[in-house]
């Protein structure tokens, strides 16, 4: 009796890995065309022809086009916010932990390069579900730029600048950045660390009073 649950369970478990990897499959293949055509340039046919699935496969695991879209921008969202950390101002180097969180989200970046120029390519207006993840998004930066800024200025790191033009700014220099980089660039080690080098040049070591 003990064998046959073992088995039903084997079984179960292997089923649930193969639908994992069949969605994961869908979500791939759908992010590279969101990234090439953006949302209104897909079809639910594209990504059933990329992904070579059938209609009812397709079915099976996402309702709409809009579904796979919001879970693709929600994994994205989440694996930035999750490489981020608060940076303590009074800590020994500030800066070089600003520089670490660089470094990670353009390692984010690259190794998820599809669903980095899907994000970045689409603006507001797509449908509400999407301008709220899209707010969402550039919120969190912004909020952790402007905090940035202004615990930079408070501890003599960084010149005094309005916070919300400059955060403003970085996030409008950042983002064309990554779309040159990501469209028109190279995808070798190189391009990673200039790219790195470059946003903390010009978004770090360009406003500092002082090294940390």
């Amino acid at each position: 009796m003990q064998a046959d649950d073992d088995m039903r369970g084997d079984r179960s478990e292997r089923a649930q890995a193969q639908r994992e990897r069949r969605r994961m499959h869908i979500l791939l293949a759908a992010a590279k065309l969101f990234g090439q055509r953006g949302y209104h340039g897909t079809s639910v046919a594209d990504v059933i022809e990329a992904a070579e699935i059938s209609r009812g496969t397709f079915y099976l695991y996402f309702d709409s086009k809009d579904a796979v879209f919001l879970e693709l921008m929600e994994q994205f969202i989440q694996r930035i916010m999750s490489v981020v950390e608060v940076v303590d101002p009074e800590g020994a180097t500030p800066t070089e932990h600003i520089a670490e969180n660089v470094r990670r989200v353009v390692d984010v970046v690259f190794e998820h390069r599809d669903l980095t120029v899907m994000v970045l390519r689409e603006g507001f207006g797509v449908r509400p579900e999407v301008d709220e993840k899209l707010g969402r998004f550039y919120g969190f930066v912004r909020e952790m730029l402007e905090g940035a800024l202004r615990n930079g200025a408070r501890h003599g790191l960084t010149r005094k600048v309005d916070e919300a033009l400059a955060a403003t700014a970085l996030i409008g220099a950042i983002k064309e950045m990554f779309l040159h980089e990501l469209v028109l660039g190279h995808s070798h080690e190189d391009g990673r660390r200039a790219v790195s080098e470059a946003l903390i040049d010009f978004g770090l070591r360009g406003l500092l009073i002082k090294s940390g």
